[in-house]
């Protein structure tokens, strides 16, 4: 079993005390002693973790986050309450949404502004752009760096870019 000594350190709901491995479940209890009961199977993340890997994770100093260092897997108790808590992943499935819109109608007003067509983005079909700046589903890296060269962008400028265009979307579609 992993604890934590983290005293008043923050908000309680969103810090981890004390966690254990029970044979295919991970038991999470948070400072406000809210616990979690997580099968292994029930996130991809803890799905790529090997069973002999299980209970080798460390909680962070100020109990933000699981870590297991051979799989490189964070999780928050953000991550838990998704799988454990159907109100919890109906209004976080809400609030990605809003935000896979939000980020869609930026990628689409930054390709407008530099006068490209969807067509223009190398390595992607019109219809994955079209999908893309409607919001339906999240944005990988490596598609985002097609958006870069496209309009002939490095990476990181080209986010800030997607950030300042974020900026300037009218209030109505930025509820989050």
């Amino acid at each position: 079993m992993q604890t934590t000594n983290i005293g008043a350190m923050g908000a309680p709901e969103q810090l981890i005390a004390e966690a254990t491995v029970i044979g295919d479940r991970l038991l999470v209890f948070s400072c406000s002693m809210e616990k979690f009961e997580v099968p292994f199977s029930s996130l991809p993340a803890l799905k790529r973790i090997p069973i002999n890997e299980r209970s080798n994770f460390v909680i962070a100093n100020n109990g933000s986050y699981l870590y297991w260092e051979s799989a490189d897997i964070h999780l928050d108790l953000d991550a838990f309450r998704y799988v454990t808590d159907p109100k919890w992943k109906q209004k976080f499935d809400a609030l990605k949404s809003t935000h896979d819109q939000v980020f869609g109608k930026a990628i689409a007003t930054l390709r407008k502004k530099y006068k490209l067509r969807q067509s223009d983005i190398i390595g992607l079909s019109e219809r994955q752009v079209s999908r893309i700046e409607k919001g339906e589903g999240s944005t990988k890296a490596d598609t985002l760096r097609l958006f870069a060269k496209a309009h002939g962008m490095e990476f990181d400028a080209y986010l800030d870019a997607v950030a300042n265009a974020i900026g300037h979307i009218p209030e109505e579609f930025t509820l989050f």
